[in-house]
């Protein structure tokens, strides 16, 4: 009722918002939005999010696909991250795939951390064998129409 006409928690122009999961709450499932999301309990299950904070008392066993994540407290699982910042006291247990990673001193990495594939860009060999595929079929159109003739 008092937080009806606030916009403490999302921002319409952006169309993000924030979910907190706080200390002291234990919670098992799966969340998936387009906005962030805040643990400091304990969590068990699936995020998957815009960015992903894990706070220094906040635990999570699962797996995790997000643009961002940061640890601070203890994760384990499986995570599937573009940019991933370990903090000095953040430990990560499980399998990791990143495109870019900072680890903190004193952040802690128990498993295997991987690049992801970055998405493959069209490269001027690419475009240039296209084209003398294409040259080579109109070169053949051409002659088989000269040969008709």
């Amino acid at each position: 009722m008092f937080l009806k006409n606030t916009n403490m928690f999302a921002n319409k122009s952006k169309g993000s918002s924030l979910s907190i999961i706080t200390q002291g709450i234990d919670f098992t499932g799966e969340v998936n939005t387009e906005g962030d999301i805040h643990l400091d309990g304990n969590m068990k299950g699936t995020i998957k999010a815009n960015e992903v904070v894990i706070g220094p008392n906040g635990s999570f066993e699962g797996e995790i696909i997000s643009n961002l994540l940061i640890v601070s407290g203890s994760i384990k699982g499986k995570f599937n991250i573009k940019n991933l910042h370990i903090r000095k006291d953040g430990t990560l247990s499980g399998k990791a795939k990143y495109l870019i990673v900072t680890i903190e001193s004193g952040g802690k990495v128990l498993g295997e951390l991987g690049l992801t594939k970055a998405p493959r860009a069209v490269t001027a060999s690419t475009n240039k064998s296209n084209n003398n595929n294409k040259n080579s079929n109109s070169n053949a159109s051409n002659n088989n129409s000269n040969n008709n003739n």
